[in-house]
Order: structure tokens, then C-alpha cells, then sequence
């Protein structure tokens, strides 16, 4: 069977946690991009990773110019946050936050919060165009 397309299998926690800092936005979130850009085709591309915030943890205000984002509420109730306002998310919300829009996710609870998300359009997290933007506005 040479020749014929196979499919990719990894786990979480054989992936590299991506180095955030507070200084780009970031307060004690491990984030992993769990699909290598490289195994990506034309047409589907996704750069999709799982984020845990234990209590606490924060991804500060900020916007992605060049994709929009998905993020999908596995564990806890994220405070959720955008032009609208701020919101509590638990395990099945899921938020679709369109290219440049800025937002918002804060564990403000005593428990863990999981995620799963992605850039839509995009291989990489640098291809989304991140850019932080500060703290939540008021």
C-alpha cells in the first residue's frame, strides 16, 4: 500500500507547550498547537490547539487580524469576553470570534479550564496575525 495517504496521530502531551508571557498577553496558560503546519493541505487549513488555564489564568485582551478563531469550552466556566461584554462559558459553549475582533478568556473560578480552539484559514499561530491589545476593556 505505498503511496497512499495516512493519517496523523498524536497526544497532547507529546506536543511542546507554546512560551507565553505576560508581556504578549498571556498569564500562566499552557497552550499546544497539536496539528504540525507542515501536515496541512491547501483548503483545510487549521491551527488547532487545546489550552488549559488553571485558576487564575488569564489570555488578556487581543485580536487576530488574518483568521478568525474558534474556541470550544471542554472544562470549567471561563469568563468570556468581547465587544458585547463578558460572559460565563461552561463545557459544550462554544464562541466564534470573527478576524480582528478583540477578546477575551479569564479563569476566574476555583477550577481548571480546558479549550479546544483554532485559527480557520491559517497554518500557524503567527499566521493569525496576533496582536495583544491590553487589559479587557471596562
Amino acid at each position: 500500500m505505498t503511496g497512499e495517504p495516512v493519517s496523523y496521530l498524536s497526544h497532547v502531551e507529546d506536543v511542546t507547550p507554546m512560551p507565553v508571557r505576560r508581556s504578549e498577553g498571556w498569564e500562566q496558560v499552557d497552550i499546544r498547537f497539536l496539528l504540525p503546519p507542515e501536515l496541512q493541505q491547501d483548503g483545510a487549513l487549521l491551527a488547532l490547539f487545546r489550552a488549559v488555564f488553571p485558576p487564575g489564568a488569564r489570555h488578556l485582551a487581543h485580536t487576530h487580524p488574518h483568521a478568525p478563531e474558534f474556541v470550544y469550552v471542554l472544562a470549567g466556566e471561563p469568563v468570556i469576553g468581547d465587544a458585547l461584554g463578558q460572559r460565563i462559558g461552561r463545557p459544550g459553549t462554544l464562541q466564534l470570534v470573527p478576524a480582528g475582533a478583540i477578546h477575551w478568556l479569564w479563569n476566574t473560578s476555583e477550577t481548571t479550564v480546558e479549550v479546544l480552539g483554532g485559527y480557520l484559514g491559517v497554518r500557524t499561530f503567527a499566521d493569525a496575525g496576533y496582536q495583544p491589545v491590553g487589559e479587557a476593556p471596562a
